[in-house]
């Protein structure tokens, strides 16, 4: 015998559209609460099942019936009964009766948006999606974008709702899901972790208050049931719908809201201020120039130019005067003096407007320190980099002079008139009044190189044209110059006190009776 057909459809819909493929758990994660091996597994008929016998068990005597422990999800409701949690009680009296025949059937509802569940990102572990922060530490750019679709289905699976609070979730949970985002997504510094925590929390009570919502506008407990997330079990999920249906939860709801229709809307959507602010830095060619009043602004102006509404509308046209009649020059960055403090009066604590989430004038002094400091190293790596391109400029200035200067090395320079040079007789530097050759010399600055080497103080630069005493080693061999026969033809330094420079009319005996001279006055 084959399997049964609704069984082998299950299971292909589960292998065609996993959630989430390779989550991330620790070793030590045994949490019955959030597993509910009972409850996620099983489908939705089960469930109801093991609720009717639950219910019939508690009211099989008369004094249960009157009585019952249970408590009451109807509460302040009128006519409403505790099997309607069996979903083979759904057709009560509170549920429409079928239409005749000669009835219009009611149009169909419109077909809405389901849950984000980011099936590619699930299917494709191995390729880690980058993701960029600014300055702020707050992420930005295409990859946030799919950051925040992926962190709203993990988050709805791993936390259920019932908790009362996101820091109590506990740091067993915490671990899998940070695990689980980085196994898809490049992030590994602390804070990034602190910024996808934060994240995850406003994500997470969002999707509570839109449950909330759908809760409340539930006609009876039937459709209350169908929203029952599958990671809280049945009991949970009677005691989280009798706490959010109370009248004194009710009091407190309509306290917010009270206090949300005094705010103004932004028109961002899930773009946030941060992408909002980083997009118009990007087109804007001063992107320090963008204040936190044209972010506001921005934010609060719709598509075709219009306010937001008639409170967005005044509060745009005072920012308006307050830019005419305010210098760019004299503009604060401080957020207790800036234009966006001037038109609303101070930002509430541990907040500020148009900076994103978790933004505070602390952590906003922080980060500005920061970026200072930042600012001055880069700027004195430029200034040093800069020295670099100097000196290596200066390097390649002197490898110059000291190729143009071993052009004589090899061969005399064609350049060198030898007419304007003066002759000269050179004697053995070992002091032995020789004549060892003939030359002319060229220059008797110290800076001017020989074989690579400085001229230095008290020398000459001789330029050899004969070699009177072809032996005679030099004063300064050079590679594979070592004596007056090898010198010939090439540039060679000389101490000045065994050079003597004879003009044209002398001649060469008569320059040996100088020398002696000039040797005994040395």
């Amino acid at each position: 015998m084959g399997r049964p057909k609704g069984k082998n459809r299950k299971r292909k819909n589960l292998s065609e559209e996993p959630e989430f493929i390779g989550t991330v758990y620790p070793e030590s994660m045994h949490d019955g609460g959030e597993d509910n091996a009972a409850g996620n597994d099983q489908p939705d008929e089960v469930m109801n099942e093991a609720v009717q016998t639950q219910i019939n068990d508690e009211t099989q005597s008369p004094e249960h019936r009157v009585c019952s422990q249970e408590p009451d999800l109807n509460d302040g409701l009128p006519n409403v009964d505790e099997d309607a949690f069996n979903e083979h009680a759904f057709m009560n009296d509170e549920t429409p009766a079928p239409e005749s025949e000669g009835t219009t059937a009611p149009n169909k509802p419109k077909r809405s948006r389901g849950p984000t569940r980011m099936k590619d990102i699930a299917r494709d572990p191995n390729s880690r999606i980058k993701v960029e922060f600014n300055s702020m530490g707050e992420p930005y750019g295409s990859g946030s974008v799919k950051l925040s679709s992926y962190l709203g289905p993990l988050v709805r699976e791993h936390v259920p709702v019932i908790i009362e609070d996101w820091r109590k979730i506990g740091e067993e949970r915490r671990t899998v899901l940070w695990k689980s985002v980085q196994a898809r997504f490049e992030l590994d510094e602390e804070y990034h972790k602190m910024a996808v925590i934060k994240q995850m929390g406003c994500i997470w009570r969002a999707s509570k208050s839109r449950l909330v919502s759908q809760i409340k506008s539930c006609k009876n407990n039937a459709e209350r049931l169908k929203l029952r997330p599958k990671n809280i079990p049945p009991a949970e999920w009677r005691k989280f719908v009798k706490a959010k249906t109370s009248a004194a939860f009710e009091e407190l709801s309509d306290t917010y809201k009270e206090r949300r229709r005094n705010q103004i809307p932004h028109t961002c959507s899930r773009k946030g201020m941060v992408r909002l602010a980083e997009e118009m830095k990007k087109e804007s060619s001063e992107p320090s120039e963008v204040t936190r009043l044209q972010v506001w602004v921005k934010s609060r102006t719709k598509k075709d130019g219009t306010a937001v509404n008639t409170n967005a509308a005044e509060k745009i046209k005072k920012a308006a005067e307050l830019v005419e009649t305010v210098s760019p020059s004299s503009t604060s960055t401080n957020p207790k003096e800036d234009l966006l403090s001037q038109l609303f009066g101070p930002d509430n604590p541990g907040r500020l407007r148009a900076m994103g989430r978790g933004m505070s004038q602390t952590k906003l002094a922080c980060f500005q320190m920061k970026s200072k400091f930042m600012d001055g190293m880069k700027r004195d790596q430029l200034r040093l980099i800069q020295q670099v391109h100097d000196l290596e400029e200066a390097l390649s200035k002197i490898r110059n002079q000291k190729q143009k200067a071993e052009v004589g090395e090899n061969s005399a320079p064609r350049s060198v008139n030898m007419k304007l040079q003066m002759k000269c007789l050179l004697f053995d530097w070992a002091g032995t009044d020789e004549k060892v050759g003939e030359g002319r010399i060229l220059s008797e600055e110290p800076e001017e190189f020989v074989n690579i080497i400085p001229l230095g103080p008290n020398s000459y630069k001789i330029l050899v044209e004969t070699a009177i005493k072809p032996e005679a080693y030099l004063w300064r061999p050079a590679r594979n110059v070592f004596n007056m026969e090898q010198a010939v033809g090439e540039m060679i330094a000389w101490p000045q006190n065994f050079v003597v420079p004879f003009s044209s009319g002398c001649e060469p005996e008569d320059i040996t009776p100088l020398l002696s001279e000039l040797l005994q006055a040395a």
